[in-house]
């Protein structure tokens, strides 16, 4: 599936840009700087796309939007008509829960808005597109459960052995 149609390429359009990392890690926002960087010739290529805004959440996790106050914020643009368009790298950086997922972009297209998936090379305006993003969405909120397993666990090794994030409780 591509991800836009040759419509797409030829009209002109209202985007916006949606990025995430979940860490306010160093190597985290040089990954953030690397998103963005990355849509620039994506933005190029495509003269008729008019950037409008860019949401980006830092340091928040995308398993709920609850304290995504960036990607709430261009939930509530949408629906004032700012742009036509979400442009995010892929389905993870979007939510990480498949819920959020379905219902976000099923509200977004019900208004006339897509989300493109430059990686996955998902349009939510075709209509295949919901099944391949309930599948990598399902992918997404798994590696996160995943991930958050494999911390915990490293968590918990560590505090049995009397070190408590990274520092040890002796010498206090």
């Amino acid at each position: 599936m591509i991800p836009y149609s040759m419509d797409y390429m030829r009209r002109q359009l209202r985007v916006c840009i949606y990025a995430r990392v979940s860490t306010e890690h160093e190597a985290q926002i040089s990954a953030l700087e690397n998103q963005l960087d990355w849509y620039k010739p994506l933005l190029d290529y495509h003269p008729g796309w008019t950037l409008v805004e860019r949401y980006i959440d830092e340091g928040i996790t995308g398993t709920t939007t609850k304290k995504r106050i960036q990607f709430n914020h261009m939930i509530n643009d949408a629906y004032e008509g700012k742009f036509q368009l979400i442009i995010t790298k892929e389905v993870s950086r979007f939510s990480r829960n498949i819920l959020d997922t379905i219902t976000y972009t099923r509200e977004l297209k019900a208004i006339g808005i897509g989300v493109v998936f430059m990686t996955d090379r998902i349009n939510t305006l075709q209509p295949e597109a919901e099944m391949l993003l309930s599948f990598l969405a399902t992918l997404a909120q798994e590696e996160s459960r995943r991930t958050s397993s494999r911390v915990v666990w490293g968590q918990t090794r560590q505090m049995e052995r009397g070190v408590v994030f990274g520092q040890s409780l002796l010498g206090y």
